[in-house]
């Protein structure tokens, strides 16, 4: 193992048993750190310089990465470099230089019903099945890629969303039907989703890998400036098209917001299922 490796081991496990980081944000650290080292090719924090660290940004840029999403990348080396500073390790880059990138404003992206079928239509039958229950749901893209068929009770999905709270959907009779029959045909197993487990090894794609499936899904549609959000801002625009109100819109989506979600949540107990069957 490489010193570099060993490095951005200790640290992962000091975020993870230490900071009590959540899984979410471990696998976006590992990424991000396993991604960093690929691209600078340094063996040791130590020759970690100004120089080094610009050939990472440079190369973000240029595979068309955000600003935000390159400012957030360099803020997870950043935290590792004070951490080990901070042990007493010397590293040379001057963290003074390092500035974050002018971030354009987000243009909240949503699409319609037609474009969505576009989407499914031009994309696999694995990807086709992600944007059809983030769309009808408006699951994050986090949540859906830790979803197990044990989650499933036919057309309600249960999981623990963020900030820990447990949820409930429902996806259409339509998508039940196209899922139950995706995981008859390919012998997906009891114990893992089969929308990864099918032609993978067993084990859940990340994050990044599952909003890489769904731009390139999305730029073949001809939409070149998807991300994995647009979906749950589709999902809210089009219950408001067929006439939900805020309130039940934020129940659906499962805002937290004390100003107007909270005194509404005891409206909508045991009534989730009659929500979705009546705007999806």
């Amino acid at each position: 193992m490489r010193k570099i490796e060993k490095q951005i081991k200790d640290y992962l496990a000091y975020c993870e048993e230490v900071r009590g980081m959540s899984n979410t944000t471990m696998s976006m650290k590992r990424d991000v750190l396993a991604r960093f080292v690929g691209v600078t090719g340094i063996l040791r924090l130590e020759d970690l310089t100004n120089e080094v660290f610009n050939k990472w940004v440079a190369h973000e840029s240029a595979r068309k990465i955000s600003p935000g999403s390159i400012n957030m990348y360099n803020a997870i080396v950043v935290a590792m470099v004070r951490y080990y500073r901070e042990m007493g390790l010397s590293i040379p880059i001057n963290l003074v230089l390092v500035k974050k990138l002018k971030e354009e404003r987000v243009r909240r992206n949503f699409y319609t019903f037609e474009e969505i079928e576009r989407v499914i239509t031009m994309t696999d039958e694995r990807v086709g099945l992600i944007v059809r229950i983030m769309f009808e749901t408006g699951m994050r893209i986090a949540e859906i890629t830790k979803l197990r068929r044990v989650n499933f009770d036919e057309r309600r999905i249960e999981f623990i969303g963020k900030g820990r709270k447990h949820r409930e959907v429902y996806i259409t009779e339509n998508t039940l039907k196209l899922l139950e029959e995706y995981i008859k045909r390919n012998g997906i197993k009891d114990d893992l989703w089969g929308l990864y487990e099918y032609g993978g090894n067993g084990e859940a794609p990340t994050t990044n890998t599952v909003r890489n499936w769904l731009k390139l899904a999305f730029r073949k549609a001809g939409f070149v400036d998807f991300y994995p959000h647009a979906l749950r801002h589709s999902f809210a625009t089009d219950l408001q098209r067929r006439g939900a109100s805020v309130a039940e819109i934020k129940e659906m989506i499962g805002h937290e917001n004390i100003a107007t979600t909270e005194r509404y949540l005891h409206g909508f107990d045991g009534k989730m299922r009659e929500l979705f069957d009546k705007y999806r």
